[in-house]
């Protein structure tokens, strides 16, 4: 079964090496936000992970050890503000993709996003910002609607001066980037999401308590041709409880993605 899933996988691995070959390591090494790579730096097909909040890239290791993933370039990066960024926590959701771009730019392979979380809208965010590097989205558990978060009032007391002196210091920058959410989903969902073209999966356990699962059916409705997945007895840490299945789903992605382009109409003479 191993096999007949990633058979797309190794067709793309098969005709897209020699490019892959002539991209320099000397790239990720440039980049403002940190990395950790796992499977083969070779491969023309590169999953990109992006954390949530608070979280860093180390939330990844079971993605970037997985023997069912280890023919893919695998990077999981520290966002801004978080692991070992060294930087000021950055609230703007569209400043936090920015400092992902870079490792797509610098890149002629075919690119995957998978975000959880926060780290979901930040995945969209550069999508929508260079749709040409990106060949698809992976989006878990992700908070999409505005109207669903608004700072709750925990946030608010979390945001005092004596919470923020007894709370660890990634919970508050957690904090700040939770107190910001609502606008700054506001301003991405006042962007064309219609413009992606590619396929996108929308993954969301029914029992999360964190991330309200109405959050990828407001998506799923800004991106029409998004597959939405709602899981049942799955919560809002599926990344770890449920890792197969999510393993699963990045491979039918990019899978999806080659039937994908073979379907598009051919542009020219």
């Amino acid at each position: 079964m191993w096999r007949l899933r990633n058979v797309g996988i190794l067709l793309i691995t098969m005709l897209g090496l020699q490019t892959a070959c002539a991209e320099t390591p000397k790239a990720l090494t440039e980049l403002p936000v940190p990395i950790k790579q796992g499977g083969n730096s070779s491969s023309p097909i590169r999953v990109i992970f992006i954390h949530g909040s608070p979280g860093s890239k180390e939330a990844y290791d079971d993605y970037l050890q997985h023997h069912a993933l280890q023919l893919l370039d695998l990077v999981s990066v520290d966002r801004l503000g978080f692991g070992e960024s060294g930087s000021d926590v950055e609230t703007s959701l569209h400043r936090q993709a920015e400092a992902i771009v870079p490792l797509l730019e610098n890149s002629e392979k075919r690119t995957f996003l998978v975000g959880h979380s926060l780290g979901g809208p930040i995945a969209l965010q550069v999508a929508l910002l260079v749709p040409e590097k990106v060949s698809g989205l992976l989006l878990i558990a992700s908070a999409f609607d505005p109207v669903l978060e608004d700072p709750k009032w925990y946030n608010y007391l979390a945001d005092t001066m004596v919470a923020k002196w007894v709370l660890p210091e990634d919970m508050n920058r957690s904090n700040e980037e939770m107190m910001v959410l609502e606008g700054e989903l506001e301003k991405l969902s006042e962007q064309n999401w219609e413009t992606l073209n590619m396929p996108i999966v929308l993954v969301h356990g029914e029992e999360d308590d964190i991330a309200d699962p109405r959050n990828s059916v407001f998506a799923k409705q800004k991106l029409d041709g998004a597959e939405l997945k709602l899981l049942p007895n799955e919560g809002h840490f599926v990344l770890w409880q449920n890792v197969t299945i999510l393993v699963n789903e990045i491979n039918a992605l990019i899978n999806q993605s080659l039937t994908y382009q073979e379907e598009q109409p051919k542009t020219g003479m």
